[in-house]
Formats: structure tokens, sequence, C-alpha cells
């Protein structure tokens, strides 16, 4: 009788070791899968190795979250009037990623959906990229908060004294990049002016 309690007892001890074995195993292994994007669809823009390394830099928030193509210029034209359009029906986070002529890629994380605005909206969420080739990451420095504005003819992201960390033209085929005060960014392409190649919007929510 003795030898089949302290049978049951050994199981039991065993069967516990394994889900303490089990749950320490869910743990060391949470975060790596929570900073893993989902893509409903394939980025033209960015590879899967460019994709991890940007996804390190978004607001825990929207950790490994689905990543949801809203608006693309191959499919959806080349018009910001359209991008507008697409984001209708979105109230979160977004991400611009875009490349130009040259090859060369960058972008901006916005905190809130890109909008027609009298004036700058957003949060200190927001930032922008460059891959030069190697993902730098420019945040909120806290001098000012002009982080997204968008009118008809364009849309800027990150301002001050008179330039733009960067802006879109209303055909979505011209762009320009500056330093600017609120991001305290380098020139995000090779150029300060620059031509779109390819434009994408993917809401992460």
């Amino acid at each position: 009788m003795e030898d089949a309690l302290s049978g049951e007892e050994g199981q039991e001890e065993e069967e516990k070791e394994e889900e303490e074995e089990e749950e320490e195993a869910a743990r060391s292994s949470g975060p790596a899968d929570l900073t893993e994007p989902q893509l409903i669809e394939t980025s033209q823009v960015l590879g899967a190795s460019e994709i991890r390394q940007l996804s390190l830099h978004l607001p825990p928030r929207v950790a490994g979250r689905p990543w949801t193509l809203v608006f693309c210029t191959s499919r959806d034209g080349f018009s910001l009037r359209s991008l507008y359009r697409q984001m209708e029906g979105h109230s979160g986070p977004v991400l611009l990623l875009l490349r130009d002529q040259d090859g060369q890629m960058f972008g901006a994380f916005s905190s809130s959906t890109f909008r027609l605005s009298k004036g700058f909206y957003g949060t200190g969420e927001t930032f922008l990229f460059t891959f030069s080739p190697q993902l730098k990451v420019f945040k909120w420095t806290g001098n000012n908060s002009f982080f997204v504005k968008g009118d008809l003819d364009s849309l800027m992201m990150g301002s001050g004294s008179g330039q733009f960390g960067l802006w879109l033209d209303g055909d979505l085929y011209r762009g320009g990049s500056h330093p600017c005060a609120t991001f305290n960014n380098e020139v995000l392409a090779r150029q300060e002016q620059f031509c779109i190649k390819e434009l994408e919007a993917w809401a992460v929510s």
C-alpha cells in the first residue's frame, strides 16, 4: 500500500516538474514570439529581415499585432487622396514604407491613421526611420509636437525651421526629407529630394 502511495506521489512530482518546465519555456519564448509581426500580405518594399528589425522599435502596445496592407501604389495608384480614402475606417497606428528610385528604403511610424487635418496631430510614439543600409530610427525629441499633418496636396511628418522630416506630394511621386527638430533625423533618402517608386501603408492593429 505504501509502495503504491509513494509511486503515485513520485508520478505527481514528475508531472509537476514537467508543468513547471513547460511554463518556463513559454515565458522564455514569449517575448520573441510577440515581436514577430504577422503580415497579411507580402511587402514589396521591405524584406523579412528588415521587417523583423523594424518591428523591434514599435511601441509595446502593437508588438505582435498583424500588419494589414491598407494602401499600396502598385495596387491603388499614385494618389494621396486615394491613400486618405483607403485609411477611412481605420483609427489605429500606421506604418508608412517607401522605396525611392535610388532603391533607398525608409518611412515612418504614425501613432494615428493618416487623414486630412488643419493642424498637426499624433503622439510621441511617432518616429522616422531609414535603412542606409543598416536600420536607423529617429524618435521624438520632445522639442515640438509637429508629428503628422495631412493636406490634399501633401503629407508631412516632423517639422522645424520650415523644413519637414518627411513630406510627400499629392501625386505620391515626389517627396523630400530634411533634418527637423521633431525627430532630430538625418536625411532619410540619399538626397533631400526623391522620386517614389513604391509606397505602402500598413495598419498595425
